[in-house]
């Protein structure tokens, strides 16, 4: 049996930890590659028009893998979190089994429920493995398994990320936003790259322990959405180290979500902390011109103010 995997979405925030566990089952994956010109335009064609950009680009991964495995990986992202409150995934990320059956009929998909309201997390991927025929205990090793790998790989990262933040001379500059515009480059067109290429350093916030929003000062409210609140709790460790010299807010065009945390950034982190904040917001049609111009024009601006501060 082989399992396709599309790479967006999800994919960014909790694979190796996918790929460990299909292939202690003993289950072939198949990678649906990284995101390019054509997957983006076929998530297009058959995206309903108001759906963001993270959605239009997985549906084209998800058309990428059609008829190539028996089954694909569509994850149902509802409850991640029950304590100190209830926390959800998105909309798109609740209903995606559902889009994709809808738009692409054709694809055999097989769903890993997510809803720690219900059970938790590895009940459901014992759950998955059962529906795939195979034992729960199996399934809790491999599961168990695939966290310890996930977890190696990200306290790798936020060793190298705590380096970075304690390095001297280079201009810093925190990268906020979801793991599926920051760690695709053809979604946000080599924004992280043009950022590093003018020297400055960059953090991204998916490799800072950011802490937890719900435990930290009650004059920030934290959202509804799970994935929002590790923004905003990225937002203010960077407003709040002296370190970090100015944050750029990656979002996508149509995401209602990052519109409510943009503001909650500007009016209740930023307020009272002097970091300037750029906002870029992606859709199909932003020009890599225009992005590299305006990350320029930013840093240019920063180093300005640590010339006069020095």
């Amino acid at each position: 049996m082989a399992v396709g995997i599309p790479q967006a979405l999800g994919y960014h925030y909790y694979n190796p930890l996918w790929t460990t566990f299909f292939r202690d089952l003993g289950i072939e994956v198949v990678m649906s590659g990284q995101t390019d010109r054509k997957k983006l335009d076929r998530g297009i064609n058959i995206a309903p028009g108001e759906t963001c950009l993270p959605l239009k680009c997985y549906l084209g991964h998800a058309l990428a893998l059609a008829g190539k495995t028996e089954r694909i990986l569509v994850p149902r992202l509802v409850c991640l979190r029950t304590k100190p409150a209830i926390r959800l995934g998105c909309p798109k990320m609740i209903g995606l089994p559902d889009m994709i059956r809808a738009l692409i009929p054709d694809a055999s998909i097989v769903t890993v429920n997510i809803d720690l309201r219900q059970q938790s997390e590895e009940a459901s991927y014992a759950a998955l493995a059962r529906e795939l025929g195979f034992p729960a205990r199996r399934a809790r090793q491999a599961y168990a398994h695939g966290v310890d790998v996930a977890r190696a790989r990200q306290n790798e990262r936020i060793a190298l990320a705590r380096a970075s933040v304690e390095s001297n001379g280079r201009l810093k500059i925190g990268m906020l936003g979801h793991a599926y515009l920051l760690y695709d480059d053809f979604l946000n067109l080599g924004l992280l790259k043009k950022t590093r290429a003018t020297g400055a350093t960059v953090i991204n916030c998916r490799e800072i322990e950011a802490g937890d929003i719900d435990d930290g000062p009650g004059d920030i409210h934290p959202l509804s959405w799970y994935f929002e609140n590790h923004v905003l709790s990225a937002a203010r460790r960077f407003c709040t180290d002296e370190r970090i010299s100015g944050i750029v807010y990656l979002c996508s065009f149509g995401c209602g979500a990052a519109s409510i945390t943009a503001e909650v950034i500007e009016s209740e982190i930023g307020r009272g902390h002097p970091v300037h904040m750029l906002k870029v917001v992606l859709d199909e049609h932003t020009g890599e011109t225009g992005i590299a111009t305006r990350i320029e024009s930013f840093v240019d601006m920063l180093n300005l103010r640590r010339e006069r501060e020095l």
